[in-house]
């Protein structure tokens, strides 16, 4: 059903919303919102074990405030924003979150909702279709972009939008007021590239803004904050401001037709610009047992967005960790010297190894201006010694829609993440957030959930 056009797409919104919390959602739509939550959560608690952001939980823990709702990575309890910042700063800085076409709704989406369900007490289902729907949201408006980037974040842009909706839903705002909190959202919403350009930590710091930002905009709507109601097609909406974008496309079967089934889960923790191009360089090295004394030259070929965000200069020495996760040489460089990309790879000491500098200065990026793509496709061509030849193309993002990751290389992944704060425990880790997700729709509260669910298998993912 498209939004009609005499009504601006905010009020639409907060009709279409409500009405979709009020009916339920599709059992589609709630398993892929499980799977992932589950995503997000593990990847969260890795991300909580970084520096950076035990800093900034231990600054929101000193500044108080309510005891309304959890950090996910122990027993602190802060104001509902408060915690939606620190969990989807958590879940957000190893970029290894889940992705939809070019953004990252669930480290914002999931945050926030989880959040505000336990400043309510919501229950388990309440929590899972809020999300659903927030993710959506993000989805769709990410979807309906019909013009050129031009260098925002775009996920931290959007996701305010996603965690104003599932935060307004959860507090049983009534329509009008989700507008408003939509409308607010116009003024918070905010996240530029030039963090990524920089390596900086802005970058992991940018959705977190995102999910306080639609905590605030949903509590201030419910305080009686008004917003323009044309926060998206208004001559200074944000599609007029930030980039052109299709309504027709955005409202198709909205509620009906679920754009977050689409959304992928990464394989690596690094940029997802790099993503094609790493499983390229491992499909070559498959083919002939190629060890790294025969390689004489790595050539990558990526389009331009890619060479925006990942083909930068090889310079670890401000942020390591940064360089590591947004550059495309090191992570090929790592994929020839180690075989592999995962969390001990992009740790300040793996990327500082003596032994990258040398292959880094083998690997040439060519960027191919004909290549529209932001996330695929990317050709690595293998020059050995002997003068042989070998060239892979991926012509789509691994762990993508159309190429989704094994059962095993969850699996896999998953436990990396546990074991980063539990090694001893990280299969009972994995299996009590896969049981307590299979129960969360008979979760009274949401605050129960450490006590929900017996464990199961870890391959019950």
């Amino acid at each position: 059903m498209a939004a009609p056009t005499e009504t601006s797409l905010s009020q639409w919104l907060g009709d279409r919303l409500a009405a979709a919390a009020r009916t339920g959602l599709p059992a589609d739509a709630m398993g892929s919102a499980r799977r992932l939550i589950l995503d997000t959560r593990m990847v969260a608690w890795a991300g909580a074990a970084q520096p950076d952001v035990i800093a900034v939980r231990e600054l929101t823990v000193r500044n108080g405030g309510a005891a309304q709702s959890s950090i996910w990575s122990g027993p602190w309890k802060v104001p509902a924003a408060e915690a939606a910042f620190v969990n989807a700063l958590s879940a957000s800085a190893l970029d290894y979150d889940s992705l939809h076409a070019n953004v990252h709704p669930d480290a914002i989406v999931a945050a926030a909702a989880w959040a505000v369900g336990e400043s309510v007490r919501a229950t388990g289902r309440e929590v899972l279709q809020a999300y659903a729907l927030g993710s959506e949201l993000v989805c769709r408006l990410a979807d309906a972009v019909s013009g050129p980037q031009k260098g925002w974040t775009i996920g931290a842009v959007l996701g305010t939008f996603g965690a104003a909706g599932a935060a307004a839903l959860l507090m049983r705002l009534p329509p009008q007021q989700i507008t408003h909190a939509l409308g607010l959202c116009l003024s918070m919403a905010a996240g530029s590239q030039q963090a990524n350009v920089e390596q900086v930590l802005a970058k992991r710091l940018q959705p977190a803004l995102a999910a306080r930002s639609g905590v605030q905009a949903a509590l201030l709507a419910q305080a009686g904050m008004t917003a323009p109601a044309q926060a998206f097609e208004g001559r200074f909406g944000l599609w007029n401001l930030y980039f052109p974008s299709d309504r027709e496309r955005f409202s198709d079967r909205f509620g009906v037709r679920f754009s977050l089934r689409e959304t992928g889960l990464k394989k690596y923790p690094v940029c997802a610009c790099s993503h094609a191009a790493l499983d390229a360089l491992h499909a070559v090295l498959r083919q002939g047992g190629i060890r790294l004394d025969d390689i004489a030259r790595i050539d990558a070929r990526i389009s331009p967005f890619m060479d925006r965000l990942v083909g930068g200069a090889f310079s670890p020495a401000a942020h390591p960790q940064v360089t590591g996760q947004f550059s495309l040489r090191y992570g090929l460089a790592s994929i020839a010297l180690r075989g592999r990309l995962g969390l001990a790879e992009i740790a300040p000491a793996a990327v500082l190894d003596p032994g990258i500098a040398g292959i880094v200065d083998r690997i040439h990026l060519a960027v191919d201006t004909r290549n529209p793509g932001e996330l695929a496709p990317a050709t690595v061509r293998l020059t050995l010694r002997s003068g042989q030849a070998i060239e892979h193309t991926v012509a789509t993002m691994p762990g993508g829609p159309a190429a989704p990751m094994s059962v095993a290389e969850l699996e896999r992944k998953y436990l990396e993440c546990a074991a980063v704060q539990a090694a001893e425990n990280a299969p009972s880790l994995v299996a009590g957030e896969i049981a307590r997700l299979a129960s969360m729709d008979q979760l009274d509260d949401i605050n129960h959930w450490a006590a929900a669910g017996n464990a199961k298998p870890v391959r019950g993912i």
